[in-house]
């Protein structure tokens, strides 16, 4: 066109003197018409600049049932109790009692749940010697006597939590039943031996109580069972091995049910509260803490739970995919028309903006800005409330306001639209893969399901369009304890 306006210049001078006005006027006008419908626009470029995204991704309380099988229980207990319980081998003892005493564990000790605690019956198979003793002007008359018995003694354990997750268990004696009531006979007299269980009871409950206390807490050492729960759920877990993606839980706070017997078992439920995300890349830093929140008391949990997901749409990929929809579309406007010939996207803080060249009868580069959203109906991202910014509305007011009518904005609306619906499915499907019958430890069982996904927010940054992704679902971990 410049080649154009310059060979009708020449001839113009060239032949000036042999032009009359009139046809001075016609080149003229010509001229003008040549440069009226082929203008070049210069605007400059909106400044390239992002706002630091305030990302508070929420977090979720993950329910861990910890459980211990009461029977499990029991056999470690009758693992540890065996043989000769009770070795009473003095009449001197106890005050000069004048008895004897062994006793035997008869079978295997039986433990249910109470209300408050455990509760214990110990069979006992006793032997007994027991009589009488008199010494008096030198001369010392007695009578013993042996029986066998069989004798159960019941004890109740209750159990507090302390606030550092230690198990503080106190045991008491809950009386006894005799199992066969025997009658010891010295002499013409027949000595009701009431008492004697009475002594055993004494004598023993002190020692068997702490036996039974130090049994549970070995066998049940909740701390131990907490902080390996507690530095386990921080390891990242690899969710694809594809795309590299992770799993990552960065927990809280921590919080605890009461103990409760359900179908046999001690159970007691964890919650954990928790940022669960995932990451792209390599193995993300495992900056664990292993310092133990401490114990607080709740009554409920809910099995709900939130996995924070960030997709990301590069510019590189948005600049591809308006590309190969708008380039070389013609817009026309009665005798005007322009193609585009090239677009590129940036971030401008919140607002999207879209360079778009053109050629035809205006040459350059217009900008238009817009706001990025997420369309659930067509799981896309688009730009939506497009229009020229301040500079390109200036200049086209005073250049090509043909330009400025909506038609143009119309047809390049549709072209900004980014699917992302396939990327969140194939994510929400490894994801789901993962919490499926997953035994992330030896003792830690991961079962889940997501059921509801929601787009949080959209974030601009300085390489990608980053869009906030909850997956809701409900969760169960399963903590099981090595026997």
């Amino acid at each position: 066109m410049i080649k154009v306006l310059l060979l009708l210049l020449n001839i113009i001078f060239y032949k000036m003197k042999k032009i009359n006005y009139l046809n001075f006027i016609i080149i003229i006008t010509i001229i003008s018409v040549v440069f009226s419908s082929c203008s070049s626009m210069k605007v400059s470029k909106p400044a390239e600049e992002y706002n630091t995204p305030v990302y508070t991704p929420k977090p979720s309380v993950i329910n861990l049932p910890l459980s211990v099988n009461i029977i499990d229980l029991q056999n470690k207990l009758n693992k540890q109790f065996t043989g000769l319980i009770y070795n009473d081998d003095s009449y001197d003892n106890n005050g000069g009692d004048n008895i004897m005493v062994k006793a035997w564990k008869k079978e295997d000790f039986k433990l249910n749940y109470s209300e408050d605690g455990l509760a214990y019956r110990i069979p006992l198979k006793l032997w007994i010697k027991a009589g009488w003793k008199v010494s008096k002007l030198g001369i010392t008359l007695s009578d013993y006597r042996e029986v066998n018995a069989e004798i159960a003694l019941n004890f109740k354990t209750k159990f507090t939590i302390n606030k550092d997750w230690s198990f503080t268990t106190v045991t008491s004696s809950d009386g006894f039943e005799w199992l066969s009531t025997p009658v010891m006979k010295i002499g013409p007299i027949d000595v009701p031996i009431t008492f004697i269980a009475n002594t055993i009871l004494k004598a023993n409950k002190d020692k068997l109580t702490k036996e039974i206390d130090n049994a549970v807490k070995q066998n049940f050492s909740l701390r131990k069972y907490v902080q390996d729960m507690w530095v386990t759920m921080q390891k990242p877990i690899k969710v694809s091995e594809t795309y590299n993606m992770w799993l990552k839980l960065n927990p809280q706070q921590l919080s605890a049910t009461p103990l409760v017997n359900q179908n046999g078992k001690l159970k007691i439920s964890l919650g954990i509260k928790s940022v669960i995300e995932t990451y792209m890349g390599d193995d993300p830093k495992q900056n664990i803490n292993t310092t133990l929140p401490d114990f607080v008391q709740a009554k409920t949990f809910d099995n709900t739970f939130v996995i924070n997901l960030m997709s990301e749409i590069s510019y590189k990929s948005a600049d591809s995919l308006a590309k190969q929809y708008l380039r070389g579309k013609t817009f026309t406007q009665g005798k005007r028309t322009v193609t585009v010939v090239d677009v590129k996207i940036y971030g401008n803080n919140d607002k999207m903006v879209i360079g778009t060249t053109l050629k035809g009868s205006i040459n350059g580069t217009i900008y238009l800005t817009g706001t990025p959203v997420f369309d659930q109906a067509t799981e896309t991202v688009k730009i939506k409330d497009i229009d020229y910014d301040l500079e390109t509305k200036n200049k086209l007011f005073s250049t090509a306001d043909w330009l400025m009518h909506g038609t143009f904005v119309k047809m390049i609306e549709p072209s900004l639209s980014m699917p992302i619906g396939d990327k969140l499915e194939e994510s929400r499907k490894m994801i789901q893969q993962q919490l499926t019958n997953n035994h992330i430890t030896k003792n830690i069982i991961l079962n889940g399901t997501l059921t509801n996904l929601n787009i949080e927010n959209i974030f601009l940054t300085p390489n990608s369009i980053k869009v906030l992704v909850n997956l809701k679902g409900s969760l169960d971990v399963v903590f099981e304890p090595d026997k």
